[in-house]
């Protein structure tokens, strides 16, 4: 591991020699970014805390291979800036390249024009670096993606309740809160941040579309992850709200059965062609995680199937929007807590 760790500093450091070249390029598309996004809103976005290289190794110790937090796509170091705990998320060597350059600028710019309680907070940004380093809020419980596929931790029923709700309220948010609304296109486990509480907050905005209302629908080159792609998408490129929709209901699908999408896709099947030829052979009760079967209510399974099917349907103009699926969860989670 500490080889490693040596190896991703040193190749990180031979992309500092021009730091000043760095936070000029990468200022510049970050304001341009937030500028697009931030037009016709009637508040101004907020600022961006612009952070040193120093003070990024500082905070993280120089690259402390005890303070990673999560390495499955960049690593995420867990650090302290003015005695606050962040997590610092730093690119990985596939990383370095101008592709992510843009992706990890429009995170910033995305989240930074945002405000809301289920949306992770950005703590600041270093530009010095080829690809700008990330700083966040930190959050203790790490994604949905780890405590239900690599740690092992049972997450309880209510909890993926809550999980799902809030959710689905920081999309809403993202839909219609917005004088332009944004598209996620990145809905996943990996990308819901728990704290202490089991609150959820959205993260990983590199994807992120803004759209214009009233305009031509514009064709975009198909980004997301194998196993939540909505498959409309992927044949007309079209982003719409309903992608991030169909996302979700993978997710739900994800909560309902313990699953992982994205390694059946990579193993060429389908979780929600799996869970669709379930309900229809009357076998759902396979599917479902052992957990939820022993902790939850059949008819609110059953609930929570409905909608996830519903979201998940062919044409985005069956599915619901994401307002009616937070009324929908918000219901459910009254019921739940009335057992």
């Amino acid at each position: 591991m500490g080889q490693i760790q040596t190896k991703k500093k040193n190749n990180i450091k031979t992309k500092f020699e021009s730091k000043e070249k760095y936070f000029i390029l990468n200022g510049n598309i970050f304001l341009e970014k937030q500028l697009a996004l931030s037009r016709g809103q009637n508040t101004g976005s907020r600022q961006l805390k612009t952070l040193s290289i120093s003070e990024i190794e500082k905070a993280i110790n120089n690259y402390d291979p005890s303070l990673v937090l999560d390495g499955i796509e960049s690593t995420v170091y867990k650090g302290v800036m003015e005695d606050q705990v962040v997590a610092v998320k730093v690119p990985t060597d596939f990383q370095l390249n101008s592709d992510f350059i843009d992706l990890y600028l429009t995170e910033a710019a995305t989240a930074m024009v945002m405000n809301h309680e289920n949306l992770i907070k950005v703590y600041g940004c270093c530009l010095e670096t080829y690809i700008p380093i990330m700083v966040y809020e930190y959050f203790p419980n790490g994604s949905l993606f780890n405590l239900l596929h690599v740690n092992n931790n049972r997450i309880k029923w209510c909890d993926r309740l809550r999980v799902a709700t809030d959710t689905a309220y920081a999309l809403s948010y993202m839909h219609t809160a917005l004088s332009r609304p944004i598209v996620h296109r990145n809905v996943r486990s990996f990308s819901i941040l728990l704290d202490q509480s089991f609150h959820a907050k959205l993260s990983n905005f590199g994807y992120s579309v803004t759209l214009t209302p009233g305009e031509t629908t514009q064709r975009w080159p198909v980004l997301g992850t194998p196993g939540y792609i909505d498959p409309e998408y992927v044949e007309t490129k079209k982003v719409t709200e309903k992608c991030d929709v169909y996302s979700f209901g993978v997710l739900l699908l994800e909560l309902l059965t313990g699953k992982q999408p994205i390694v059946m896709a990579l193993h060429e099947t389908d979780l929600v062609d799996v869970f669709v030829s379930a309900v229809e052979n009357n076998s759902m009760a396979e599917m479902i995680d052992s957990g939820v079967l022993e902790e939850a209510r059949d008819d609110l399974i059953r609930q929570v199937a409905r909608l996830a099917l519903t979201c998940v349907a062919k044409k985005g103009e069956e599915r619901p929007n994401m307002i009616s699926i937070v009324q929908q969860l918000w219901k459910m989670q009254e019921q739940n807590a009335g057992l």
